[in-house]
């Protein structure tokens, strides 16, 4: 076992006597002098302890102790922006006398060797990093080409573990070659994870522990992201409880793993419990836009919009600048509820809000970066912080910035003004609908000649450009309908509405009406018209199951599509058809409104929909046009809860199927078909 090198004692030189202070020069509104600003600042850092004031006039700070192997490069890699006047390596005594001009320059870096031995001490006992010869030295030099930004600069956690690597190894870990064998067993569970091989993952981590090796904070992460993307949240919990018993503390890329498996499984509640335990920290661990991202795109697979701006509004109490994925996923939660006034004002807010270069979230311009520490995260457009970073932006960088935004802002703003005039058109709104289409066009126009968007491909913003303008087009229409027609009956349309809560399946027949016309609050339903939506759910409901001729108001045969999307595509089969059509889908952001009368929407689990709110032989024709195949690229040793079509699904489709009725499946993937013809095979053999 290593043990730490004891600190070798030196006898401290006899100090010269301190000379007068030079006279400085005069400094921006304070004239240099005894009590002037810059002889404050000297004053205090010669008093302050780890800094020495030399006989040259200059400020001296010992860094100690440093790794034997340690170089100037890689010292000056470490200082970042700052520029020693001198710096003296001893590497017999393991120590580095750093000599500064300016004494803010000193402190600052006595401030960032502090900090650096800090995040070393206050980590686990069994993940504290050694200064040991025989590793990797902590300052042999920069691992890139260029210097990096300061760590306090990078928006990162002091955690050990995430994103900075100092570089020594885990006490009594493994040695050099077990260092290296315990990295390739963890890209091999990083690699099973992304191909849904759980049980893969699961025996390699178990080779990491019979090599008697210890597991890292990535080889945990990684099987827990497989246990994520296969959707088995029980393993996923129960890996993350071993990884904390075993000393190691949770970052951010383990929190977002887990949390993105609660939200795929609707659990906003537990996700949000992992964000508020890793806050919780000591010291605390703040989350990055990717984490509140995920958090958000689960509250919009549910529709928790409390939980959302929840996390919106905490942003800045997070140092975080908000980005053009916030927005879209609040305004789409918005935009359920018809809040078309919420909307507007994020239209007229940064990052949606076209601005000028002066109006930019940076430092103010008359500052120089001898003034402040450049923020190099600004310079590479990066930094999320805005003007809450504590480091200078360049307004030299700010047009450069904004042009490289530009594309992503203008794709944000078109759907963003997409949502809001679906809200308005719903709400009667026509005069605010009719400037949201027009606000889509625009940004169309404006973005044709630019760049596309660094998040997507060409193809990818083709398409989504095609999309939008078809919806344009269809919400056109609707509008010149309600001049010819009769208006659109919103409370008619949330009738034939059914968004199925959580833990439906354990209410009471009666309850379920209740829990219904509450969750439509979250799709506009106002509160005036909520006991008559629950009383029109009491009629369409018997012994808690759906009777299709209350709910359309007609005997006509009944037919289901499965993972109905946006909707495009059943609603054209409802314009062409008199039957009855029921539209299943499982995110509420998908489902779409129509302003037909034969078409109900129901919002849920497929299996778990069929099986507690659909009758017995009620369905006389059942799609599923390209449901999404367990495994990825054609591995069928993919394991994965989360595809739609499964033995369970077949059963439920069979009871309630009328006799001589049929399920179409529509596939571009031959193997999978092929897996599916079995399993229905099998499964008509079981039941038949």
């Amino acid at each position: 076992m290593l043990k730490t090198p004891k600190k070798r004692k030196r006898p401290r030189p006899e100090q010269p006597e301190q000379p007068e202070l030079p006279e400085l020069p005069e400094t921006v509104g304070e004239a240099a002098g005894p009590g002037s600003r810059a002889a404050r600042e000297a004053t205090e850092a010669a008093d302050e302890p780890g800094i020495e004031r030399t006989a040259a006039g200059l400020f001296q700070v010992c860094l100690t102790p440093l790794p034997k192997g340690s170089s100037q490069k890689g010292l000056r890699s470490f200082m970042g922006n700052l520029v020693p006047a001198s710096l003296q390596l001893d590497s017999a005594a393991g120590q580095a006398n750093v000599c500064f001009q300016d004494a803010s320059d000193a402190k600052l870096c006595l401030e960032r060797w502090n900090g650096l031995n800090a995040a070393l001490t206050s980590a686990p006992k069994k993940r504290r990093r050694l200064l040991d010869p025989s590793q990797k030295p902590v300052f042999a030099g920069p691992a890139r080409s260029a210097p990096r930004a300061p760590i306090e600069s990078r928006g990162f956690s002091e955690s050990e573990d995430e994103h900075v690597d100092l570089g020594a190894k885990p006490k009594g870990g493994p040695s050099a070659d077990g260092s290296s064998e315990l990295l390739a067993l963890t890209r091999k569970i990083a690699s099973f994870a992304a191909q849904r091989r759980l049980s893969d993952a699961i025996k390699t981590f178990d080779r990491i522990l019979a090599k008697g090796l210890a597991p890292s904070v990535q080889a945990y992460a990684s099987l827990l992201n497989a246990h994520v993307n296969s959707g088995d949240m029980p393993g996923a919990a129960s890996t993350f409880r071993k990884m904390l018993a075993d000393g190691l503390r949770s970052n951010v890329v383990v929190a977002t793993a887990l949390l993105k498996g609660y939200c795929r499984a609707g659990d906003i509640q537990a996700a949000s419990g992992v964000l508020q335990d890793m806050m919780r920290q000591d010291p605390p661990v703040k989350p990055d836009l990717r984490l509140v991202n995920t958090l958000l795109r689960g509250c919009v697979r549910v529709g928790d919009l409390q939980t959302a701006e929840s996390v919106f509004d905490r942003l800045a109490e997070w140092q975080l600048q908000p980005d053009a994925s916030n927005c879209i996923f609040l305004v789409s939660l918005l935009s359920q509820r018809l809040r078309t006034k919420s909307i507007g004002a994020l239209l007229r807010k940064p990052p949606l809000e076209a601005v000028d270069q002066g109006n930019l979230l940076s430092q103010p311009t008359t500052s120089t970066s001898s003034d402040q520490n450049i923020c190099r995260f600004w310079a590479k457009g990066k930094c999320n912080k805005g003007s809450a970073c504590p480091f200078f932006h360049d307004s030299a960088v700010a047009k450069a910035k904004k042009d490289r935004d530009e594309p992503e802002r203008l794709a944000a703003v078109a759907s963003v003004s997409l949502h809001l005039a679906h809200a308005a058109a719903l709400s009667g709104k026509t005069r605010c609908c009719v400037r949201a289409l027009c606000g889509v066009e625009s940004a169309h126009a404006a973005a044709k000649d630019l760049p596309r968007a660094r998040n997507a491909s060409k193809e990818q913003q083709q398409s989504k450009q095609r999309e939008q303008e078809q919806e344009v087009k269809a919400i056109r229409d609707f509008l010149a309908s309600q001049k010819k027609g009769p208006a659109f009956n919103f409370s008619d349309f949330l009738g034939r509405c059914f968004l199925v809560p959580a833990g439906f399946a354990t209410l009471e027949p009666a309850e379920r009406c209740q829990a219904l016309a509450s969750e439509l609050q979250s799709w506009g339903l106002r509160q005036p018209a909520q006991e008559p939506i629950q009383q029109r759910f009491a009629r369409c409901l018997q012994e808690g199951r759906l009777r299709w001729s209350k709910v359309f108001g007609s005997q006509a045969p009944v037919k289901l599509e499965l993972g109905a999307g946006s909707g495009e595509w059943v609603a054209a089969q409802a314009k062409a058809d008199e039957t009855n059509w029921v539209a299943l889908e499982l995110m509420r952001d998908r489902a779409a409104t129509w302003d037909l009368r034969n078409i109900c929407v129901v919002c849920g689990e497929a299996t778990k929909i069929l099986e507690h709110l659909v009758p017995n032989c009620c369905i006389s024709h059942v799609f599923i046009n390209f449901p999404e195949p367990p495994f990825v690229s054609g591995d069928e040793a993919a394991e994965s809860n989360f595809h739609m079509v499964t033995p369970e699904l077949f059963a439920e489709m069979h009871r309630i199927l009328r006799k001589e009725c049929q399920i179409t499946i529509l596939s571009d993937n031959h193997r999978y078909m092929q897996s599916l013809a079995r399993m229905a095979r099998i499964e008509w053999c079981l039941l038949v």
